[in-house]
């Protein structure tokens, strides 16, 4: 009798700790955006609990221990859930529902597992004074090996979720480049769970494309010593030397990076993980897709204009503005980039661009140009060809491609061969480029006194003009309109030149 009121006590206890769990997870899976089969496993295993309780009789030592185990596997998961889908450790910063639901929601899977344990445990009790006969035995190694088995089938499960969870929003600082390594920091708002230190032990980790998975070719590796976090800490990682690797796979990378929305890049590691006073050895292979540029279609002009050629012979100058995706700050406080600037696949000059920090979102350049008029002037025909099918849209279109990289007055050839592989084309109004220039020039003549709205206007309609007839042109009629277009250009570069502008 004894036995039985605290077995239906204990299934009580289940029987509330189910109903309790069952609701707040329900109200996570709402609201989960990585944890989802983890959330089905626990809303499962508290629905068919709160039935299970109410099967005598109570208690049933073998019927029990199953579902002790079975719901402490559900506990493991409610901590896995409330670290990466709550806001409690840093992991989900976007998310509407309190830490402290979360933690309610851990709280009561515990105690739903500790409700079945406690009444398979006062079976324990009693039998170890005579009350079970030893005839039972057979029965309990039978469900122990059945609770084994669940048990190891949870990390496997642990693991098919980590493999599906995104990385985190981490900044990334690189620094201080050179032709076989770069330093590197990795800051991020993610917290060690309350009670709880962890570490590392030291370990090599290689980074490489995702597309060469069978036979990794390492674009980079990384050797990180012993690591520790404490409880409550934020994990991060602190000037690392990141050693570059395959130069050609780098280049490919920066190719994909280019000229995708997304790109995939795997990462590799093995090491011991100590948990508190548990260890165990982990081989870690993650292939993670991060947002790459897309062929810079965000590339925007913001000022060009042409002015008296400088001491290194620049004659034209501007202002970009590139919008970065990555969640990397690259600090080059002496970088400098050179481009191939070219028009109807001909290097009409070079432009330098000074690199100090790229960071995410929107970063603006001032860029300096040398432009080789003569060469234009030589081949203005075929350029204004090559820009036929832009100028219908009322557009002109130019490319850009690296041809050196300098930092700290060093030539980094590793870096110069990626960025050769590289084409960025920008496409602007004509309009507003034309009037950009020509603002420039004449405000050069008149002595910096800024042109009237009367030479916009006159400049404005000229190009209606131009685009009007371009848009009408017959094929036939190319050549002989282009030729009149390239008597015109031809004059403007010699007057701009002449007046002291190119």
């Amino acid at each position: 009798m004894i036995l039985t009121f605290f077995g239906f006590l204990a299934r009580v206890g289940v029987f509330i700790s189910a109903i309790i769990t069952l609701g707040l997870n329900g109200k996570f899976f709402t609201n989960t955006e990585y944890s989802d089969d983890l959330l089905i496993y626990i809303i499962a295993l508290a629905s068919f609990s709160a039935l299970a309780c109410l099967v005598p009789p109570y208690p049933n030592f073998v019927y029990d221990l199953f579902w002790a185990l079975a719901n402490a596997v559900c506990a493991v998961f409610a901590l896995v859930v409330q670290f990466i889908d709550s806001e409690c450790y840093g992991f989900r910063l976007d998310n509407g529902i309190k830490c402290a639901t979360y933690k309610a929601g851990t709280a009561f899977s515990f105690l739903l597992a500790l409700a079945w344990f406690a009444s398979a445990f006062f079976v324990s009790v009693f039998q170890s004074r005579g009350l079970r006969k030893r005839s039972r035995r057979p029965v309990l190694r039978k469900s122990t090996a059945h609770a084994r088995r669940i048990i190891y089938a949870a990390p496997a499960f642990a693991i098919y979720l980590l493999d599906n969870v995104p990385i985190p929003n981490v900044q990334v600082n690189l620094l201080n480049p050179t032709n076989d390594s770069i330093q590197f920091s990795v800051l991020s708002e993610i917290k060690v769970p309350d009670a709880v230190s962890v570490r590392f032990d030291p370990m090599q980790a290689l980074f490489f494309r995702a597309e060469t998975i069978d036979d990794p070719i390492p674009i980079a590796t990384v050797d990180l010593p012993r690591l520790k976090f404490g409880a409550n800490e934020k994990v991060s990682l602190v000037n690392q030397s990141l050693k570059l690797g395959d130069v050609d796979q780098f280049a490919a990378l920066v190719e994909d990076v280019a000229y995708n929305p997304t790109f995939r890049v795997a990462g590799q590691a093995k090491t011991r993980v100590h948990v508190g006073t548990l260890g165990t050895t982990v081989d870690l292979l993650k292939v993670v897709s991060l947002p790459g540029f897309n062929n810079f279609p965000n590339l925007w002009i913001n000022e060009i204009g042409v002015m008296p050629p400088d001491d290194l012979g620049n004659n034209v100058y501007g202002e970009v503005v590139v919008f970065n995706p990555a969640p990397a700050t690259v600090t080059l406080l002496q970088g400098e980039v050179t481009l191939g600037v070219i028009l109807a696949n001909l290097t009409v000059g070079q432009a330098t661009v000074a690199v100090n920090d790229i960071v995410p979102g929107n970063n603006t350049f001032v860029v300096r140009a040398k432009l080789n008029t003569q060469l234009v002037e030589d081949n203005i025909e075929e350029i204004i060809k090559s820009e036929l099918p832009y100028l219908k849209e009322g557009n002109v279109m130019a490319t850009a491609t690296g041809i050196s990289v300098v930092y700290n007055g060093e030539h980094l050839q590793y870096w110069e061969k990626a960025l050769k592989t590289i084409r960025v084309s920008a496409t602007r109004p004509v309009k507003e480029i034309l009037n950009m220039v020509v603002d420039s020039g004449i405000g050069f003549i008149l002595g910096g006194i800024e042109p009237g709205d009367g030479l916009e206007t006159f400049v404005n309609n000229l190009a209606d003009q131009i685009l009007d007839t371009v848009k009408e042109l017959d094929e036939n009629d190319v050549d002989g309109y282009t030729e009149k277009l390239a008597s015109l250009g031809k004059l403007v570069i010699r007057l701009l030149t002449f007046l002291g502008i190119l």
